[in-house]
């Protein structure tokens, strides 16, 4: 294997399209190839500065072997700026290759080089490998719990609470 790690650009979206569409599979939550396209289209095209996310991808020669999605989070620690890893991924076939290990440096290297505060990142209680590499690593669990509200359980949320009209920000558009 000849593994290199370099930021997704738009000739990338057909391989991250076909990694996160294993990545989906994987979690029980498949999704059809054309939707893999368009958020692989996305991933691959927005600029990197600002709040955009990164995508770093994992290549062994000329195909798209893992693929590491990160967003800025603002604040963070000193409410500077962090990197938050929100997937990362290798395909089964070069999994226990080092490769998600090089993405996840590849990831500390961003935040070294961007002048970011931190590398965060969650993962599944159950999901052991990905412990393993995290542990191995260095990385350090905190005392935090994950919450999230699916869009089909909003209106729960939505019709209990009063909820007050959203309005736009002063000067903005």
């Amino acid at each position: 294997m000849t593994l290199t790690v370099r930021a997704a650009g738009p000739a990338d979206i057909e391989g991250l399209a076909a990694l996160l569409a294993e990545m989906q599979a994987y979690y029980g939550a498949p999704v059809p190839l054309e939707d893999a396209l368009v958020a692989a289209g996305q991933l691959c095209t927005l600029p990197p500065e600002g709040f955009n996310p990164r995508t770093l991808l994992a290549m062994d020669g000329d195909m798209a072997i893992g693929s590491c999605v990160l967003n800025v989070m603002l604040p963070a620690a000193d409410l500077r700026r962090s990197l938050y890893i929100r997937d990362l991924f290798v395909s089964a076939r070069s999994r226990r290759r080092g490769v998600g290990r090089a993405l996840v440096a590849c990831a500390a290297r961003l935040v070294q080089e961007g002048g970011f505060c931190a590398l965060d990142w969650t993962t599944d209680s159950q999901n052991l490998p990905a412990r393993r590499l995290y542990d191995g690593i260095g990385g350090r669990v905190l005392g935090r719990t994950y919450y999230r509200i699916e869009r089909n359980s909003l209106g729960t949320l939505l019709e209990e609470d009063e909820v007050p009209a959203l309005s736009r920000a002063a000067g903005g558009g």
